[in-house]
């Protein structure tokens, strides 16, 4: 591969895994997605490893998540026994599938910690009038919860509801159209 296409990758790579750190996502699942996103030809556990200087094994688990998540797929390479992969090459639909994904599992685990701290305070025998006002007073800042939650997952319902998605794709794609013809121009 040419030297200054490795480059200006590796400058992409590292600006990434910069952002990843600062929003706590998995910096390795990140690299590992842009690398065959950028590349045109599949590419081997063995490539992929030896690009981003990690072991073999941790591309290999990695790559298997990303699987699941539909960003990538598995290709057959005539010739060759090993594992290649490409890129699902719908960046935007990757991204917000991974973002729908991670926000739902954070509202399930708010609402579980919500419903498991609403079971114990069901279990509290007690007759102490200063324990009953604070049991009270924690009653309904888990009300208040308990509120903020339902009122997150409507907003998460709306975030995927198909007119709202239907809408950013469409601005997504203009956005797209206003591109300059070749990289590097300036408008």
């Amino acid at each position: 591969m040419n030297e200054k296409l490795v480059e200006a990758q590796d400058i992409i790579l590292g600006r990434i895994s910069q952002v990843c750190r600062k929003l706590g996502l998995n910096n390795i699942m990140v690299q590992l997605y842009l690398i065959l996103y950028m590349n045109d030809e599949s590419m081997s556990l063995n490539e992929m490893a030896e690009h981003l200087k990690i072991s073999k094994a941790s591309v290999s688990v990695t790559i298997r998540a990303l699987e699941r998540y539909g960003a990538v797929s598995r290709v057959w390479v005539k010739g060759s026994r090993k594992d290649y992969y490409k890129a699902k090459m719908d960046i935007i639909e990757v991204m917000m599938a991974r973002v729908k994904s991670i926000t739902q599992d954070r509202l399930l685990e708010i609402e579980n910690m919500i419903d498991s701290s609403y079971e114990t305070l069901k279990g509290i025998n007690c007759f102490k009038k200063e324990e009953q006002v604070s049991i009270e007073a924690f009653r309904r800042k888990l009300d208040i919860l308990r509120s903020l939650s339902n009122k997150a997952q409507s907003l998460f319902d709306l975030f995927n509801s198909e007119f709202l998605v239907n809408m950013l794709n469409a601005k997504i794609k203009q956005i797209g159209a206003k591109e300059p013809s070749s990289y590097g121009a300036k408008e």
